[in-house]
């Protein structure tokens, strides 16, 4: 069954919700357990902690790790919406994303979800981060 609108907006409420929130806890209950997330950032992450070049995270204990460290080295991380995008089982969420490392007004950025659906909602099977 194809996504809604309705239910493409509480998935994006939701998920700034926990992003902004810094609530490791319910960031990763948007992710479904098989996740697979690739970023440009996770290279830069990878190298920097001696994991190579793996371009994509796997699975929701290494992306914990991964968004845990995010969290720790970006606390004053917040992202303020833009865009909205729905497919039929996906979401492309475009926003600001501001730091301690941005410029002001932040850096625009989106991100592709295509979701899975579960009993108590939708979760992100697979994820695509861009950066601009």
């Amino acid at each position: 069954m194809p996504l809604t609108q309705d239910e493409a907006r509480a998935f994006a409420e939701g998920w700034y919700g926990a992003w902004n929130a810094h609530d490791i806890e319910k960031i990763l209950a948007c992710y479904d357990p098989l996740i697979e997330h690739s970023s440009p950032f996770i290279k830069r992450y990878n190298d920097a902690i001696g994991k190579g070049d793996e371009p994509s995270i796997r699975g929701l204990h290494d992306l914990r790790s991964y968004f845990q460290r995010a969290l720790e080295r970006n606390p004053t991380l917040r992202f303020e919406p833009t865009h909205r995008a729905t497919g039929l089982e996906s979401v492309i969420l475009v926003y600001r994303r501001h730091s301690h490392d941005t410029p002001p007004g932040g850096d625009l950025s989106a991100e592709v979800f295509f979701l899975s659906a579960h009993e108590d909602g939708y979760r992100i099977r697979r994820s695509v981060s861009h950066y601009g």
